[in-house]
């Protein structure tokens, strides 16, 4: 929601690109959701009222890895981006809103059909080089950016935001990168230095 206000702010002076990092890449089967699932999912919904957040009863079974909703939303934006915005909001819906597997093939061809994808290019693309573009966009994100959780925001591929910012955490640095950058020295809020003096915001090779 967050990055969608900026790029309805900012129009055609930001644009907005989804790179794949799983959170599960490998197979973790039997997995469930518990009371610490629902807490973190009480806690997101009520940091960001705008996104639907509706915390799936105990014990409904969750995803065994990011790879299949990740290869999916590749076939999707081998689409053209409006398709990708289409298939990305129903798959944010199916999953926090829902509760449906998105682990799933089928569940993810029901959501592909949903959106109105082309169904046969969508099948040939999952059979083809979509799993290899997940995995290339988790290498380049690890090696290039040092991304290791989510959400993680690149800016320019210069500066890695960590963590559920406020929306004008985004628009102060936007607005400095879009200017020139003067005075080459990040501007950062007031009290946003952790207690050893470090920044949240990294600035890339």
């Amino acid at each position: 929601m967050r990055l969608r206000e900026i790029e309805e702010s900012y129009g055609d002076r930001v644009r907005v690109h989804w790179r794949a990092f799983p959170l599960i890449a490998a197979e973790q089967p039997d997995r469930r959701v518990t009371e610490k699932t629902r807490s973190g999912w009480q806690r997101v919904g009520a940091d960001e009222p705008r996104a639907r957040f509706v915390p799936p009863p105990l014990d409904t079974p969750l995803p065994a890895s990011s790879i299949p909703a990740l290869t999916a939303a590749k076939c999707a934006e081998r689409q053209g981006a409006p398709a990708f915005e289409r298939f990305h909001a129903r798959l944010f819906a199916a999953h926090f809103g829902e509760g449906l597997d998105i682990g799933r093939p089928d569940v993810l061809r029901r959501l592909a059909r949903a959106s109105g994808l082309d169904l046969s290019r969508f099948e040939a693309d999952w059979a083809g080089e979509a799993y290899e573009a997940v995995l290339r966009d988790c290498a380049e994100g690890a090696a290039w950016f040092g991304v290791s959780g989510l959400p993680t925001v690149i800016l320019d591929e210069k500066l890695s935001l960590v963590g559920a910012l406020p929306t004008e955490r985004y628009r102060l640095l936007i607005d400095w990168i879009l200017a020139g950058e003067p005075g080459g020295v990040i501007p950062l809020p007031a009290g946003t230095a952790g207690a050893a003096g470090q920044s949240p915001v990294d600035r890339g090779a």
